[in-house]
């Protein structure tokens, strides 16, 4: 982290006449200062002069205020007077101190001061110099400040003129506050302190070394210190430490800064922690401690953390996380330093690479790389900066070559200091991970297991995390880069020149170079022989590993061997992973008692035969082998906890003695496209992922001898689901099941429906349940001793009481599914889908589903009838059922949103915006862009129920709502535009993204946004229902005043994201349900008139230009033409303004009937213009 700035030297520059202050009043004033951290300058050790040096007038700029100690003989000396005038001028925070001086003598230059300077003046032959420091002393004597004369002793003066200095913004943390990052850290940081609040708090600052922990720290200490009369910072508490005398040095810096003797010793460490805890008891305290690793250092230094007076902060900066978990009930919290961000990368590194700020263009890319580089490392970034700060642009190239492989310096220092203090076997694991683990696609477990196959206790992997050299996200490793790069520099020195006697092998070319040449040792624990070339390189492998023979980790990839078989493989190994294996058998010699991990994808083994001692694996994967046909016994492997199978194509039996592996845990068949035989039995309590997607040619499922509670999910596709085996209920944990039949198969075979075993109702926590094909549910059973009863008035428990999600695709028998809802899930079930499948109507029971949130139902043709729905439904999708009465279905929708039934059909109100300005897709999204109440469906036609009392054609529609906001509900049809009615259309519909824009007195928002899937099969149109209550639009306009009549416009716009160079269905008809107060037109007949008939007079509109009239319309008293929105009848009587070109003829009759016909007739170019007839031309010219 760097200034941003020029940072300022001192906090307070002092000013006196040193024969009058210097050793009483100033003396006193400067301790003052210094005990409080307050930064300050004064001129002790300047050479006198009768003009200022130029160090002093540095200190007076680099100041940020300034204090004036005016004395009886300050006006004498020309070196405070010259001060004075340096102070003024550079306009710092003045604080000007009258010591046994009158201020009305120092502004007036009178009395004995005056005269001292008069006496001056007779010396000095510049007299715009003296002019310059009599306006000074003027001005600073105007300034408001301290008289000593004014009733107080000099200590309560000295007392009062630090706590303004304390008070006002702390000048010495001017120069951190600019450092780059820091004000955001310092904000989160200063919540977690609270200094308001009276509890004790201890925070803990982490982070990786240089990451600014420190600074940080100072910059709190700068900023809260001066709310604590008691404090300390201790730096370098890990350094300290290590010493008896180091750590009595510690305490007496801590008792100096919260004691009033500052003279104080320390004999033993146990006599300071006592002195140390007496005044903890007595004193609001801040302490920091400054780089601590060890509790033992803040026991010696704060004892056990129980006297603390109430209000005290404590703040600890350690490279370790778990230092602070629980210190005797105190309140502990933990902040964690942040990386850098990219801008924040930039801006450190120019400050450091390029002063001045400006990066030539040929550095950019070189600037890209160093940042990359330093992955959000302050100290990086500084330190890389500073080195190739004025460099060449080859010289940059060089340089940033070296980082790749050499840590420089000045960072490897900071950061080994995390390693040097690790135990040996925490060395060996931090370095395993740097050199081999990071970047590999292994859990946190299986790195224990194998770790503690090397002989390591992985114990060590939970201390590195809490040291912060290592993270675990989502169940795996991860470390800082140049953590890594560290790590690699410490193997890389075991052996400079000799990549065969290093402990570890990571770069391709060495360690091709130590197989290939035979260069290899006993030395080396893990090799990694990875090409990074896009083609596979050729490489001879026989026995160049006899020379290994403590390689502990070995990967090979991207690597084709040419010579015949291979003869060894190091039997001490714990991993071993081989892609594309490309040998028909095992070294004869390779019995791996070790051996934890066994990856090997796509080898050419036909049967991969683990001998006995292969008893240690736990980690197998076969997966995408093709030569495999059978796995045979595994009973000599009984350890085995994950078995990858998937994409074995050719695989067709597995072994008996698979099933009774107790300890296998996750098993993945997923896609053994010519599996058949499963074991018989399976036995494994421990399984928790079994997996048989794309497996359909299994005969037979296994028998379940024992309750199964760990596997959650399974998907079954074939023909065995027919006749699942009836210990398939002993899977009682499973949560989510897929079942599905090959449904073409069985009806060519025979016309029977799947038989579901009676144990399908032990599956007591099964929460979704996919059914594919024809299955029949067991009736007449018992569950829990109660008798099954498929009524609705039933009062026996329901056979799947967590059951949320219910699919049934593919159901021909209609009470079949009446059973299954009526009985099954009353209660829980929160989605329902029915795809394919003959029902005819859908069961008032359903009224019952309390928690049903969701109904889709599609390619139902028989469906006739939705009766009833609970009020808890919110979506409801309706598609490909041509044999649904849509009248019925439109009642039952306004019936569950509670719309009252009979608004009158409205007029609606003139369209303030013929066109929006700007899609949709610009405005904001809310939290939730989907409508309470959301509604699909297709029909016969394009017509909107009826009791939608606004409807028009179109895209666009406005109504006026008074001063209480209303519920909205909202209906759209959909048409495909005929250059893209197609086959494929028509079957399957379309895809695309709906917006909905809702604008209230010009405020806009989104009203809905979603996606539509499907609807137009064989050219059936689809509708959109959506409502908001009146609560979630209230809520959307929470910041708009509503008054007595407010305009309101909607627009629905349709798009496709995913083909562009098709056009996305348009919106046809547009209709709102809605308590408007639209005002009414001013002839009630022209309703009555035009309501009986869709065609109406409307009058054309062009969406582009507006409408094709010469009218003008006042919308905020509409009598006119509504022009963007409407009901069945769109014209209304229109208010005409003035035209300085007058019509032939003047439409005043045209609230008449006759009128109206006159202008129909006009406009479809049926009448005759005569004399005063309105011509087409002067109707467009006044647009």
């Amino acid at each position: 982290m760097a200034s941003s700035h020029q940072p300022k030297d001192f906090d307070v520059f002092l000013s006196f006449r040193g024969e009058d202050t210097r050793r009483g009043f100033v003396s006193h004033l400067f301790e003052a200062l210094d005990r409080q951290g307050i930064q300050t300058f004064i001129d002790d050790n300047l050479p006198r002069g009768e003009n200022i040096s130029v160090e002093l007038l540095k200190a007076i700029e680099n100041s940020s205020a300034s204090i004036i100690v005016f004395s009886k003989n300050y006006a004498s000396s020309s070196w405070c007077l010259n001060e004075l005038a340096k102070i003024i001028e550079c306009s710092k925070k003045v604080l000007p101190v009258f010591y046994q001086v009158d201020p009305s003598e120092v502004r007036k230059q009178i009395g004995d001061f005056g005269n001292r300077l008069t006496e001056l003046e007779k010396k000095i032959e510049d007299k715009t110099k003296v002019q310059r420091w009599r306006d000074a002393l003027s001005k600073a004597a105007n300034i408001s400040g301290w008289n000593d004369k004014n009733s107080c002793t000099e200590s309560e003066l000295v007392k009062k003129i630090v706590e303004v200095i304390l008070n006002s913004e702390k000048p010495s943390n001017v120069a951190i506050m600019q450092l780059v990052g820091i004000n955001s850290r310092i904000e989160a940081l200063t919540k977690l302190l609270d200094i308001e609040s009276n509890d004790v708090r201890m925070v803990r600052i982490t982070g990786l070394g240089g990451i600014g922990k420190t600074t940080i720290a100072k910059a709190i200490y700068n900023g809260f210190s001066n709310h604590f009369k008691a404090k300390s910072f201790l730096e370098n508490v890990r350094e300290w430490s290590k010493t008896d005398q180091g750590i009595i040095h510690l305490q007496e810096t801590l008792l100096k800064g919260i004691s009033e003797d500052k003279n104080l010793r320390v004999n033993s460490i146990y006599e300071g922690t006592t002195r140390i805890n007496k005044i903890f008891r007595l004193k609001k305290v801040l302490i920091i401690l400054d780089d601590v690793d060890n509790v033992d250092q803040i026991e010696t230094l704060l004892g056990q953390c129980e006297c603390f007076a109430f209000g005290s902060r404590i703040i600890l900066t350690t490279r370790y996380k778990r230092l602070l978990a629980n210190q005797n009930g105190l309140s502990t919290y933990d902040y964690e330093v942040e990386k850098l961000d990219k801008d924040e990368a930039i801006e450190l590194f120019r400050k450091h690479a390029f002063p001045s700020n400006e990066v030539p263009k040929d550095y950019l890319e070189l600037e890209k790389q160093a940042i990359s580089y330093a992955k959000g490392l302050p100290l990086a970034l500084k330190v890389m900066g500073r080195d190739l700060c004025e460099q060449t642009i080859h010289e940059w190239n060089d340089a940033l070559d070296y980082y790749k492989t050499n840590l420089h310096e000045d960072i490897q220092k900071i950061l080994r200091r995390s390693y040097e203090g690790l135990t040996e076997n925490e060395k060996n694991i931090f370095l395993d991970i740097a050199c081999f683990f990071k970047g590999y696609d292994m859990s946190y477990n299986m790195i224990k297991d194998v770790l503690k196959a090397c002989g390591l206790n992985p114990y060590g992997i939970r201390k590195l995390i809490d040291k912060g050299l290592i993270d675990r996200y989502n169940n795996y490793l991860s470390m800082h880069d140049l953590l890594q790069q560290m790590g690699m520099d410490i193997v890389r020195q075991e052996a400079p020149q000799k990549p065969g006697e290093r402990s570890r092998l990571w770069c391709y070319e060495e360690a091709l170079d130590v197989v290939t040449e035979n260069m290899g040792s006993d030395k080396i624990r893990s090799l990694i022989l990875w090409s990074p070339t896009s083609e596979s390189e050729e490489v001879q492998i026989k026995a160049q590993f006899c020379k290994m023979k403590n390689l502990r980790l070995l990967l090979i990839r991207n690597v084709r061997c040419c010579n015949g078989p291979l003869e060894y493989l190091p039997n001490g190994l714990s991993l071993l992973d081989w892609r594309e294996y490309p040998f028909s058998s095992w070294p004869p010699s390779f019995f791996p008692k070790k051996l934890v991990v066994l990856n090997m994808p796509f080898i050419l083994l036909e049967e991969p035969v683990l001998k006995q001692n292969f008893v240690s694996v736990t980690y197998v994967d076969f997966s995408s082998c093709n030569l495999i046909t059978k796995i045979p016994d595994l009973s000599m492997t009984p350890n085995v906890t994950n078995l990858d199978l998937s994409f074995c194509h050719n695989l067709v039996e597995i072994d008996d003695t698979v099933g009774r592996l107790d300890k296998l845990e996750v098993w993945d068949l997923g896609y053994c496209e010519k599996l058949e035989t499963l074991p018989n039995c399976l036995t494994m309590k421990s399984l928790t992922s079994f997996t048989l997607n794309g497996c359909r040619r299994i005969k037979k499922f296994p028998n379940i001898l024992h309750e199964m509670k760990g596997v959650e999910y399974l998907q079954l596709v074939g023909n065995y689901t027919n006749e699942l085996p009836p210990s398939f209920g002993n899977l009682i944990g499973l949560k989510g099941l897929i079942i599905s039949s090959n449904s073409e198969m069985r009806r060519l075979i025979d016309s029977r429906c799947a038989q579901l075993p009676g144990s399908i109702y032990n599956l007591q926590h099964i929460e979704r349940l996919v059914l594919n094909g024809e299955f029949i549910f067991p009736k007449n059973v018992e569950i829990d001793r109660q008798p099954m009863c498929a009524s609705i008035g039933c009062s026996s428990k329901n056979v799947f009481p967590m059951l949320k999600q219910l699919q049934l695709v593919g159901f021909n028998i209609d009470s079949e599914i009446q059973f299954i809802l009526n009985y099954c899930c009353l209660l829980s079930l929160e989605e329902l889908e029915i795809e394919e499948s003959k029902v005819v109507t859908l069961p008032e029971s359903m009224s019952r589903y309390e928690r049903l949130h969701t109904l889709i139902i599609s390619g139902c043709d028989e469906l006739r009838e939705i009766r009833r729905l609970p009020h808890s439904i919110r979506r409801v999708d309706v598609t490909y059922c041509r044999s649904l009465d849509l009248q019925s279905f439109f009642q039952l929708l306004r019936e569950i949103i509670g719309l009252p039934p009979n608004l009158p059909p409205c007029l609606g109100v003139t369209s303030h915006m013929l066109m929006f300005p700007h899609s949709s897709t610009m405005l904001p999204i809310g939290r939730n862009p989907l409508c309470e109440y959301s509604f699909e469906v297709d029909g016969d036609e394009y017509d909107i129920p009826n009791w939608f009392n606004h409807r028009r054609d179109g895209n666009l529609i406005s109504f006026s709502i008074g001063p209480e906001f209303p519920t909205i509900a909202l209906c759209t049809t959909f048409r495909i535009q005929d250059s893209y009615v197609d086959d494929y259309h028509l079957e399957f519909g379309y895809e695309f993204d709906y917006h909905v824009i809702i604008s209230i007195n010009g405020s806009e928002r989104t009203f809905e946004r979603k996606t539509i899937i499907g609807g137009w099969n064989f050219g059936r149109p689809c509708f959109s229902f959506s409502c908001k209550p009146q609560s979630s639009l209230q809520e959307l306009f929470w910041d708009l005043q509503l008054t007595d009549r407010n305009h309101v416009e909607i627009l629905c716009e349709t798009f496709l994201s995913y083909r562009t160079e098709e056009i996305a269905p348009i919106v046809k008809r547009i209709g709102v349900h809605v308590e408007c107060n639209c005002p009414p037109p001013q002839n009630p007949s022209i309703i009555n008139r035009h309501h009986s008939s869709q065609s109406g007079l409307g009058l054309p509109m062009d969406t582009e230009n507006g409408p094709d009239l010469g009218l003008s319309f006042d919308s905020s008293n509409v009598d006119g033409f509504d022009l963007g929105s409407s009901s069945e009848a769109q014209p209304v009587t229109p208010q005409i303004r003035s035209n300085p070109n007058p019509m032939a003829v003047t439409f005043s009759d045209l609230h008449t009937e006759s009128g109206l016909k006159s202008l129909d007739k006009f406009l479809s170019g049926k009448s005759n213009v005569s004399g005063d007839d309105l011509t087409k031309d002067d109707i467009k010219s006044s647009r």
